[in-house]
């Protein structure tokens, strides 16, 4: 009843003088509730193309924000040195639609836009948060910004909507010079534009959207871009930096990018005369590649600077050498120029790097805009080489940059591939621990583990990353134990390997719980599955776990004296499903129990109707890692 009452009350307060403040069509809102934490009242862009090389971009939105779940409050235009912000105003108006205050362009907070592996970049962001808590209020706000170099030629999309949010009335509108080709797909939406020829000489096409119900977010579902509903924009030509390019096929758009790197290969030489030194007696292509990527590990250092066409074009490995840093391009073309002073053919490739669902490809449209990062690939031996890590070893990319869509930047064109993934079979872990209790209930711990695959990259990055005390401390706060001292420890990893190893002795303060003459001991005190898929109902996205993996454990507990088992609640568990397989083994010699535990996780892409027993997998293995022996005093 109260939550009636609260739409209700929403709904009469929408209901009165909106419309002639801020230009909003009297509708119903009230089917747009559900699920919402806003509500896009108007959204309208306009893109008008002047030629292949300019354009200008234009953007009026109207957002009413309904809770504290919304982040709506708080508005983010960027721009750079091509794209600069011409005009820009906002209004703020309460619960009522009235007026509260006007915003001007000089009260945005302006930062530098510089991603997390950046140190600089010329890309800017304008920032204005309304820290306005009287719900709901409404938001509107306007811009004009010119397009220019990358901005033109990677068309901004039009996300129509983001998760919780409901959208009234949104409306795109592209206008391009009759000899220009504009790209269009609508992604999860049936939409299609309405296409006409303005007196101007121009080709307008409009897109618009009514009445679209918010998209509840749901746990383990497929990349937002197979969600949410998007138009996709490209330009069959564009000019950046004096560079003609082509977005009709991805061989094309792959040429151009090839391109940018013609001629950024020379090497001076006293480069090359360090190279015939390395290379000399090196008896097969495979280990000139291994010789020349430690080389260039060993020398050169990761540092991002991205300005204006440098997001797309390298540095050249002159630049590199001499400086001895570079971005992810830069240290690609470093690394591809000294394989082809060794006759070893390899091509800049274009990826996304994420630990999120990758975006999915449509082979018959080019977008550039959600790759980030550049690798390499050595088609002859097969090898894929992440060129911004110091420590990785030859023909591992590592987890963000494994099993999905790229594409390879050759002299004929682009071509689209796929990176290896990474199976169960690599990524495993492997634990060797002994708890030995005291009467008192200090437990003395000694583990070893090796880990291989993705599982290793953590302990790569501590070993290789972290002087031994801040390994420590970090082992300390993140081991699942409680630690009165830990020492003996040693973190390793193999250099031609994706393989890793932790070693440590500890003093533990307490495990379990006590209760009277009852001590209660969890049987996996290391790496429980603790965590399950939250329940829900009505699923409708896919079910999609990107990352498969194994464990396995052998765990040994030593009786403290005057103790005995009075219960072990099982002597073996098994569950087997598509989502993965998990079995343990309690067993009883003596004065030690011994627990055998594995738990083998797949990677699966299913229909939302499996999410319950995708779900129900989960907490069943959550329910048996969290059983707990019961030992008894007896005295």
């Amino acid at each position: 009843m109260k939550i009636k009452f609260i739409t209700l009350l929403i709904c009469l307060l929408w209901a009165g003088s909106l419309h002639a403040q801020i230009d909003l069509a009297p509708t119903s809102v009230d089917s747009l509730l559900p699920n919402a934490k806003e509500i896009v009242r108007v959204d309208r862009i306009k893109i008008r193309l002047n030629s292949a090389a300019e354009g200008l971009y234009s953007h009026r939105k109207v957002v009413t924000v309904l809770n504290n779940n919304s982040t709506a409050n708080t508005i983010y235009i960027g721009y750079d040195p091509e794209t600069p912000i011409t005009q820009l105003r906002a209004n703020l108006y309460d619960k009522n639609r009235q007026l509260i205050r006007k915003i001007k362009k000089e009260e945005f907070e302006d930062y530098a836009a510089v991603s997390s592996f950046s140190i600089y970049e010329d890309d800017r962001v304008k920032v204005l948060t309304l820290n306005h808590t009287d719900f709901p209020f409404t938001i509107e706000w306007e811009y004009e910004q010119k397009l220019k170099g990358i901005t033109l030629a990677i068309m901004p999309d039009w996300d129509i909507q983001d998760y919780g949010t409901a959208v009234e009335l949104g409306e795109l509108s592209v206008e391009v010079p009759l000899n220009t080709q504009l790209h269009h797909r609508s992604v999860n939406i049936q939409l299609k534009p309405e296409v006409s020829t303005l007196k101007d000489g121009y080709q307008q096409y409009v897109w618009k959207v009514r009445h679209l119900k918010a998209v509840k977010e749901e746990p383990y579902a497929p990349h937002y871009e197979q969600v949410l509903p998007q138009v996709q924009l490209a330009i069959n030509n564009f000019q950046v930096a004096g560079y003609t390019g082509s977005m009709s096929t991805w061989k094309e758009f792959g040429k151009f990018k090839a391109a940018l790197y013609k001629d950024r290969d020379e090497l001076p030489v006293e480069l090359k005369n360090e190279l015939n030194a390395l290379l000399n007696g090196a008896k097969s292509d495979l280990e000139k590649v291994e010789r020349l990527y430690r080389y260039m590990q060993g020398k050169m250092r990761y540092v991002s600077v991205q300005l204006g066409i440098g997001g797309w074009q390298p540095f050249t490995a002159e630049y590199v050498h001499r400086n001895k840093y570079g971005d992810c391009k830069a240290l690609t073309n470093f690394m591809k120029s000294i394989l082809n002073y060794a006759n070893i053919k390899a091509y800049p490739v274009s990826i996304q790097n994420t630990d999120e669902a990758p975006f999915v490809i449509d082979e018959n449209f080019v977008s550039d805009a959600s790759f980030n990062h550049i690798i390499l690939y050595i088609p002859a031996e097969k090898i894929w080489l992440e060129c911004t890590s110091s420590d990785y070893p030859p023909n591992y990319l590592g987890e963000s940059n494994s099993d999905r869509q790229v594409l390879m930047l050759t002299e004929e064109g682009g071509q689209l591939l796929r990176t290896p993934a990474l199976t169960s079979k690599d990524n495993r872990e492997y634990w060797k621990a002994e708890f030995r209790f005291e009467p008192e209930g200090k437990i003395e711990n000694t583990a070893h583990a090796d880990f291989y695959g993705a599982n290793h990259e953590l302990y790569r990055a501590l070993k290789e990353s972290l002087a031994a005390k801040e390994r420590k401390e970090w082992l300390e706060e993140n081991l699942n134990l409680a630690l009165e001292s830990l020492d003996s420890l040693q973190v390793n990893y193999q250099k031609d390997r994706p393989e890793a190893s932790l070693s440590f002795h500890a003093a533990l303060s307490r495990m379990g719980s006590r209760s009277g003459k009852r001590w209660f001991v969890p049987f996996n005190p290391l790496n429980p599955l603790t965590k399950a898929p939250a329940k829900a109902e009505n699923r409708l996205q896919r079910v999609v776990n990107r990352k498969a993996y194994v464990q396995e454990s052998d765990l040994s507990f030593t009786l403290p004296a005057g103790y005995k088992v009075e219960s072990l609640p099982f002597s073996e568990k098994k569950l087997e499903s598509p989502f993965g397989q998990y079995e343990v083994k309690v067993q009883q010699t003596g004065d030690k129990i011994l627990v055998k535990r594995r738990l083998q996780i797949e990677a699966v892409d299913l229909p939302a109707t499996e999410y319950t027993a995708f779900g129900n997998f989960y907490r069943e293995v959550a329910k048996w890692d969290g059983a707990k022996m019961v030992l008894i005093s007896e005295k």
